[in-house]
């Protein structure tokens, strides 16, 4: 990595984490394990006052690990709003593609930058998403999966079946709930329209909310409007 970039992160490493106003990691879903720093808690830091925040395009908060210290995946405003550029210290972090892909830096006090890429590297590959999947109880939930890689702490498992990170239930998307308001009624059409014709980009939730097809395909195109209609009509 760059010098300077490796700098402004030392300095960034120094300070403790700003409370947050917003974190929504599942409280029963929590941690993830490293193979060199044992078990990371998503939730917690802070008090869950500054815990990780799952948004629709990124990633904001910190990792709290009683091994390694901090680990801040974004301060939640991007430079262009959109999407951290990762290019220098000033505008780092975790993005979220509308598939559910996750990229970009985070950076660990005591451990350096920790890469979200790493897992489409890894054999097989595994790349770090989001995934909305049935739970334990029949219940759908919206869970982190695959692999991060740092070079000082190796691999971080998003993967484990027992033991993963989830968003709460207030942020998990509900089948063609497209306005997220937790009600699925004729409201939802003109949303699921306008990601159609391309009038708005489509967030993660948006996608798990929409890609109604028989094999989802981590889109919204005219394949799920069938089944977009046959879940209005069951609602």
């Amino acid at each position: 990595m760059h010098r300077k970039m490796v700098a402004i992160f030392l300095l960034a490493g120094m300070f403790s984490p700003a409370v947050w106003a917003w974190q929504n990691i599942h409280p029963d879903h929590r941690q993830a394990w490293s193979e060199n720093i044992g078990w990371t808690n998503w939730r917690d830091a802070d008090d869950a006052m500054a815990g990780v925040g799952v948004g629709d395009m990124f990633l904001s908060g910190y990792i709290w690990s009683e091994n390694a210290g901090w680990i801040n995946v974004g301060d939640g405003t991007p430079v262009d709003g959109v999407n951290y550029a990762n290019l220098d210290g000033g505008d780092f972090g975790i993005n979220v593609d509308p598939d559910g892909d996750l990229h970009g830096l985070a950076w660990g006090e005591n451990i350096g930058w920790v890469n979200f890429d790493g897992g489409a590297m890894a054999t097989p590959s595994l790349p770090a998403r989001i995934e909305c999947v049935p739970g334990p109880n029949g219940e759908t939930l919206s869970r982190l999966t695959g692999y991060a890689w740092g070079e000082n702490v190796g691999w971080l498992n998003l993967n484990d079946m027992m033991h993963f990170v989830s968003v709460d239930a207030a942020t998990t998307p509900i089948e063609c709930d497209m306005d997220h308001n937790s009600v699925v009624n004729g409201l939802d059409i003109q949303f699921f329209v306008d990601f159609m014709l391309m009038n708005s980009a489509p967030g993660w939730r948006d996608v798990c909310s929409g890609d109604l097809e028989m094999l989802p395909d981590g889109t919204l195109d005219v394949d799920d409007v069938t089944g977009f209609v046959a879940c209005l009509l069951n609602a």
